[in-house]
């Protein structure tokens, strides 16, 4: 490397000078060979920054080439071309290029390896010092779109499964009402392949309970599969947008692509837009089903589609006070999280089953009754260019058919988003349309089923209808902000007798700006042609400290003013870092009644790390009295046992931290906690709870790491896993965290002489360092077990520093200590002895009784301190020591009778923390 790096500076020296050369070329003389083409193995940089394997291009100082009869380093190429994506209208140009030969062109100042080049289509460079050669390309070069068999897909297989089971439960209850208790719950078990899910919603009402879902559904590869009872068809792919607003019960069998099941766009830029004129209650009901419910403020309020359930269906709105509906508004849900296709591919999914309970009641009508019947069903969804998707289905029974075309079109220049499905039966027709901009969208949806076609009937209801509804909202900054709602709503209810005919128009305007003393000013006007009422409602609300806030608020309608209300507000009632709590107390002039009434609402709503919940009580004077509550909670059951959150998902992982052997202390942070989702960081955080739940996204990979050394601690356990997370899969991370104590001690033998190595044996064991001639540094991990040993001599440290706050364990020793009869032999001074081991004894009179009647049994008693201890062993010169221990028998078992069990140290903790 130095000597090119030399041949270099010596040719930016020598080229622009030397005024003569060689053999009339323009090649320096004495440089001849730098210029010729000679065979060499280059590398090729792959666009992501690694090194292909060498390929043979003939190169020169300022030229590479690629030789066009070397079939090897053709197919090299061609292979990194196409391994890189390269569009094949480019990959042939690249080639004839590489053939005319790569010079260099000065694109690249300073280290070519770190050059950076934008072209408007390709460059190459080549580095002649490492022999590698560079290719920057622009995106138009790279071919985005990937075809079917170059893609690849994660198992099907789980391995960590669990059952997860959350439920939502809703509870209102005011005088002489009727009280109102609604639990929803779903249920996902996962299995090996596949997994088991069902969702159903029990409650008080007359319509009872309902079972939603209670199917099986398998992903492998591109294809999925999914069986069993369904109230709506079951989500698939991109061709979930042609069932639009339908709700077809079945028991179906279905199989259809998928490349990412289940999951898509989080639609978290579209919300449901309402103004509340006093605190209360809001209520989201699909179908009758209760599925929303929180407490709001008063003015402009919003709900996320994400807060939603996904899918395309009809949301009713209800905003309450006091347990009267006070407003309420329909609005078209387009929520569906469906797969994006790339250009040219195609989506299908087929269906086979039966007619499983029909949400619309049409028994009084002359109508073919369909339910159990027999049915096929088809769609296909083509991404025709990447804005435009075209989609086309049919469905076919005994009874009837259907014919489906639809379009989805997307222009992101302007955020525009569109889509449009058409659906003809065999006397029926139905359109639904829906079209998304900033600050605007519009749906719009058409029953024409005058005739009462039976598959109509069945899954759009016998009555003609049409719906038409405009939401939009702006904020212009500075706390300013405008909404707007408009819905138009026509239904034709046909019957045996007669064909009643009815139409709705609901207009709602709302604006919110802030105002002097740091107040706030909410205006809103509603126009209901239902009773041809148009109503003007005012809110301003005013701080009166950091807690406290009055709201003054009036409420108009055609005949001037009406109601008149007060309420003074206190937040933060009770300090919680989990639960928002208020109390508020008005008092409200009613003009058209001619009173004046008092009522109270105290308001909480919050979260622990078992449960989200909410409630109100409401009191008043004018005997309204009452409360709403909500209740959700996520239970996930394994094979280790049963853990509670309130985050609900499909799946997770959970950290479970053993730190059973930290001294019984509480220490705050057990560690460092990092989850990557496919490649990304999703979330850090500091462990403080033995057990963490983290909820996961369904079918996507994560990589999960457990640090205990930034907190000081040590983990002997799991520090990472890596999972693709299917609905139902529970992974589990489980460290086991200690305190990592050192501790220093000097061992000598029997014969008082310095150790000079020791080792440490045991699952507590990290380090052992010798510091100096017989002194020795032992780092283990608290609690945890470990015995140090020396050849066949066990290091021995007093029981005593099983729990202390001492660095420095002193003076200690290696001894034999294996009990019974073995017979070591030991040099102590200049003699060689014969010893036994009798075990460790504590100082007492009695002790030394017994020592005194072995020494006169002609024994050498051999002491050792093990701190509150004495290790003792009887030793002699002669070589008839088992003789005399069998004369001795009996007194040597009556001495061993006074041993301690307890007198050595193989744990070590510390109840005040250690340094390392």
């Amino acid at each position: 490397m130095l000597k090119s790096s030399v041949l270099l500076i010596a040719l930016s020296v020598a080229v622009p000078a030397y005024s003569g050369f060689a053999l009339g070329s323009n090649v320096p003389e004495g440089f001849e060979d730098l210029f010729e083409l000679n065979e060499s193995m280059v590398r090729l940089r792959n666009l992501d920054g690694t090194l292909t394997s060498p390929i043979p291009l003939l190169t020169s100082f300022n030229v590479l080439r690629l030789d066009a009869k070397n079939q090897i380093a053709l197919i090299g190429v061609r292979k990194y071309l196409e391994d890189n994506g390269i569009d094949s209208n480019y990959r042939q140009q690249i080639l004839e290029q590489l053939m005319l030969g790569v010079e260099d062109k000065g694109l690249c100042l300073g280290k070519l390896n770190e050059c950076e080049i934008y072209p408007e289509t390709f460059e190459m460079v080549h580095n002649y010092n490492d022999q590698e050669l560079y290719l920057f390309v622009s995106p138009a070069v790279l071919a985005l779109e990937s075809s079917k068999h170059e893609q690849k897909y994660h198992s099907s297989k789980s391995k960590t499964n669990g059952l997860i089971n959350s439920f939502d439960l809703y509870v209102s209850d005011y005088y002489k009402q009727d009280s109102i208790v609604s639990l929803n719950n779903e249920t996902i078990l996962g299995l090996p392949y596949g997994y088991l899910k069902t969702d159903f919603n029990a409650n008080n009402s007359d319509s009872g309970s309902e079972i939603y879902e209670a199917a099986y559904h398998l992903d492998v590869d591109a294809y999925a599969l999914k069986v069993g009872h369904f109230e709506f068809d079951p989500e698939m792919n991109s061709t979930d947008f042609l069932n639009n607003t339908a709700r077809l019960g079945q028991n179906s069998i279905s199989v259809g692509t998928s490349e990412k099941l289940l999951v898509g766009g989080q639609n978290s830029n579209k919300v449901l837009s309402f103004y509340v004129p006093a605190s209360g209650s809001v209520q989201v009901f699909r179908d009758d089903r209760l599925i929303y419910q929180n407490n709001v403020a008063e003015g402009q309020n919003s709900i996320s589609y994400n807060e939603l359930p996904s899918g395309r269906y009809e949301a009713v709105v209800e905003v309450s006070n006091g347990g009267q509906v006070v407003n309420t508004q329909t609005y078209q849900v387009y929520n569906s999280k469906s797969d994006s296709l790339a250009e040219g591919d195609l989506d299908f999914v087929t269906t086979v089953g039966l007619f499983s309970g029909s949400h619309y009641d049409y028994a009084d009508a002359d109508i073919v009754d369909v339910e159990d019947d027999v049915y096929g069903k088809a769609l296909a969804n083509y991404q025709l260019t990447r804005s435009l998707q075209i989609g086309v289905g049919g469905l076919a029974t005994g009874e009837g058919e259907m014919f489906t075309l639809g379009g989805a079109y997307s222009f992101l220049d302007l955020g525009l988003n569109t889509e449009a499905v058409y659906s003809q039966f065999a006397s029926a027709s139905h359109i639904n349309a829906n079209v998304g901009i900033p600050y605007l969208s519009l749906s719009y949806e058409v029953l024409d089923n005058e005739d009462g076609d039976p598959i109509a009937s069945y899954m759009y209801g016998y009555a003609d209808y049409s719906r038409l509804s405009l939401n939009s909202s702006y904020s212009f900054g500075r706390g300013q902000s405008l909404y707007g709602v408009y819905s138009l709503t026509k239904d034709k209810f046909v019957n045996q007798l007669a064909r009643n005919s009815e139409e709705q128009q609901f207009v709602s305007v709302g604006y919110s700006t802030p105002a002097a003393f740091n107040s706030r000013v909410n205006v809103n006007i509603d126009y209901s042609e239902a009773n041809d009422e148009a109503s003007l409602n005012l809110l301003w609300t005013i701080p009166l400290s950091d807690t406290v806030e009055a709201i003054t608020g009036l409420t108009s309608d055609n005949d001037g003013v009406n109601q008149f209300k007060t309420t003074v507000r206190r937040n933060d009632l009770i300090e919680s870092d989990s639960f928002a709590t208020s109390l508020e107390v008005s008092n409200t002039y009613d003009r058209q009644q001619d009173d004046m009434y008092q009522d109270a609402l105290i308001a909480t709503s919050g979260s622990t790390s078992y449960a989200r919940m909410n409630a109100s009580v409401n009191m008043s004077t004018n005997d309204v009295q009452g409360i709403n509550a909500g209740l959700s909670s996520t239970q996930i059951i394994t094979g280790d046992g049963i853990y509670i959150t309130e985050r609900a998902s499909s799946a997770y992982t959970l950290v479970d931290v053993d730190d059973h052997q930290l001294s019984g202390q509480d220490f705050d942070e057990k560690g460092y906690f990092t989850l990557n989702k496919d490649g990304g960081s999703n979330s850090k955080f500091l462990v403080y709870d033995n057990e963490t739940v983290i909820p996961l996204n369904s079918y996507s990979e994560y990589q999960a790491k457990f640090d205990s050394q930034s907190v000081d601690l040590y983990n002997s356990g799991d520090s990472q896993i890596s999972v693709f997370s299917h609905p139902g899969t529970v992974a589990a991370i489980s460290p086991k965290v200690s305190r990592v104590v050192s501790f220093v001690s000097a061992f000598n033998d029997l014969s008082e002489t310095p150790i000079s190595d020791i080792e440490c044996r045991g699952e507590g064991c990290i380090e052992v360092n010798e510091m100096t001639d017989g002194v020795f540094r032992v780092t283990v991990l608290e609690g945890l077990n470990f015995e140090l040993t020396s050849d066949e001599n066990q290091c021995l440290l007093p029981y005593e520093f099983s729990s202390t706050n001492q660095m420095n364990f002193g003076q200690n020793y290696c001894l034999p200590t294996v009990e019974g009869n073995e017979i070591y032999l030991v040099n102590v001074g200049e003699q060689q002895l014969q010893a036994m081991f009798l075990g460790a004894y504590q100082s007492s009179s009695e002790l030394k009784k017994a020592v005194n009647k072995l020494e006169s049994f002609g024994y050498q008693v051999i002491q050792k301190s093990i701190g509150e201890f004495q290790a003792i062993y009887i030793a002699r010169v002669s070589l008839d020591m088992d003789n005399m221990l069998a004369r001795h028998k009996q007194e040597i078992a009556e001495f061993r009778l006074l041993a301690k069990r307890l007198y050595r140290a193989n744990t070590i903790s510390y109840p005040v923390a250690s340094l390392k």
